[in-house]
């Protein structure tokens, strides 16, 4: 398996993540919130100018790129929680390509962004019927609550 590299996506990529988000299989791990998720090209503006070209150091966006083959294997990204007062990750990797250990390196790959961006902790929610929680937590993250829907997870970058 070849290497991938976080890439900041231009604003006419993001039909990569229109695609996978109105996927179900993709999305079958947000069936408690809806399953796929409507990204029209109306809110792509709006939706890069507060995620892709954040300065306030409250979000940070990236695709999942693999070199090798030349294509888009995925998205890693966090955002400031008031709420939790503390960073909330995410790494989604369209269901045609799971099992090939982008997750894994994904995951790596948006805990070093973080921790060179000058955070020291990254979490996630994660439902607890979701198997993504055991890569979260082979991957560092243990677990610091749960409760009826999800288990949250926590790693000291």
């Amino acid at each position: 398996m070849s290497a991938i590299l976080l890439h900041r996506p231009a604003l006419e990529e993001l039909s990569f993540r229109q695609a996978f988000l109105g996927d179900p299989a993709t999305m079958a791990y947000n069936h408690a919130y809806g399953g796929t998720i409507d990204f029209p090209r109306e809110r792509w503006a709006d939706w890069y100018r507060r995620w892709v070209e954040d300065e306030s150091g409250e979000r940070f966006y990236r695709y999942l790129y693999d070199p090798r083959a030349d294509a888009f294997v995925g998205e890693a990204a966090y955002h400031f929680d008031r709420e939790l007062n503390g960073y909330i990750c995410d790494v989604i990797i369209p269901a045609a390509l799971r099992g090939r250990g982008y997750g894994r390196q994904g995951l790596s790959l948006i805990c070093n962004a973080a921790r060179e961006n000058g955070l020291d902790r990254l979490y996630d929610n994660i439902a607890l019927d979701n198997p993504a929680a055991a890569l979260f937590l082979r991957s560092g993250f243990r677990e610091v609550s749960r409760n009826e829907e999800y288990v949250l997870l926590a790693k000291d970058l």
